[in-house]
């Protein structure tokens, strides 16, 4: 714990350098890019491991706290209130539940190992949704939503992202590598549940941008039928500009180039790297072969509401709800009976 916390301390202070005069900081980003890249955009492998997730679990408070900033207090309170509601909720669900989550693999175009957890909770029902988590998370993020979506009649796969959890790949994927590893999902259901079964897509900040990504895939099933993205974003090099220059993540707020760009041209050097700026969510929604929810926090700082707004101009037919204060990833505790509302409405006529 001391040596990642030291080494943690240790970029902060590199990152602090970036603080320098435009002339120096060219020589400041070339030195900090290869120590920050493998540990921004390397595998994220120690994610916690608490039984109710990020969200519900036991620093939940905190990351919903954390993800909005802009609450006054009576505002947080109440957010904080039915955060611990749901978690009480899903736990009992949990306990109650005849079936156990089944750890499951697929592999992707480029052979990465993919790791899912498969709830077949409905087993009567034909409807089955791929959640996918954000960055930095793994995939019990999706246990926030897991009860209301079974209740619903939805068999659940929670997957961990590529370079996530136990899900292999060198790289994170920012939605990108992340597209063709959902087709891969997707085919998996099929294959399992047969020709007949009925398939959602659903994802928070990266996982939201990596299905939408994913729905305009010429060889996505056709038994994909409907997508739902919670605080995706529309490009990420301009969300990554934003998170670098705000600190919204937590880091201190920098100039974002020259750094993004060193980091950017180092990615796409390495071994099984890519480049981040193919990561443009709002381009694939303009061929979108499945109906597109998009749910957004007005109170979101990492990724800004206005780019919901261009991701809902995007194409035409896709919803969008905009729920106020609400934080990154927070609309379904700032207004949970909003939230469901849309979502179970969409996925009623849609899937």
């Amino acid at each position: 714990m001391g040596e990642r916390s030291g080494e943690k301390n240790g970029l902060l202070d590199w990152l602090r350098s970036l603080r320098l005069p435009a002339a120096a900081r060219g020589m400041a980003a070339a030195a900090l890019a290869p120590r920050i890249l493998p540990a921004v955009l390397g595998p994220q492998r120690d994610l916690g491991d608490d039984p109710l997730g990020p969200y519900l679990g036991a620093g939940g408070d905190a990351r919903v706290r954390d993800m909005s900033p802009g609450l006054a207090p009576h505002e947080g309170e109440v957010i904080e209130w039915d955060r611990a509601e749901e978690a009480s909720r899903t736990w009992r669900w949990l306990q109650g539940l005849g079936a156990r989550f089944e750890d499951v693999w697929t592999a992707s175009d480029d052979g990465a190992r993919l790791a899912g957890h498969a709830l077949a909770c409905c087993p009567g029902s034909p409807r089955w949704l791929v959640f996918v988590h954000g960055y930095h998370d793994n995939w019990r993020a999706g246990l926030a939503y897991a009860r209301r979506l079974a209740q619903a009649g939805f068999n659940l796969l929670l997957v961990d992202l590529r370079a996530h959890g136990a899900s292999g790949g060198d790289w994170v994927g920012c939605g990108w590598l992340d597209r063709r590893d959902l087709v891969a999902w997707a085919r998996w259901v099929v294959a399992r549940e047969g020709e007949g079964t009925s398939v959602t897509l659903m994802g928070i900040s990266m996982g939201a941008a990596s299905c939408l990504m994913a729905t305009a895939e010429k060889d996505l099933p056709p038994q994909v039928r409907a997508c739902v993205a919670d605080s995706g974003y529309t490009d990420f090099w301009l969300a990554a500009e934003n998170v670098v220059e705000t600190g919204s993540l937590g880091t201190p707020p920098v100039p974002a180039h020259p750094l993004l760009d060193v980091a950017r041209r180092r990615l796409m050097r390495a071994p099984g790297g890519f480049d981040i700026r193919l990561a443009r969510p709002v381009d694939a929604l303009a061929h979108a072969r499945v109906p597109v929810l998009l749910l957004q926090g007005e109170g979101d700082r990492v990724v800004p509401p206005h780019m919901a707004r261009e991701l809902a101009a995007a194409g035409t037919g896709h919803e969008l709800h905009a729920f106020p204060g609400a934080g990154h990833c927070c609309s379904v505790f700032a207004d949970p009976g909003r939230y469901w509302d849309a979502v179970l409405g969409f996925l009623g006529r849609r899937a």
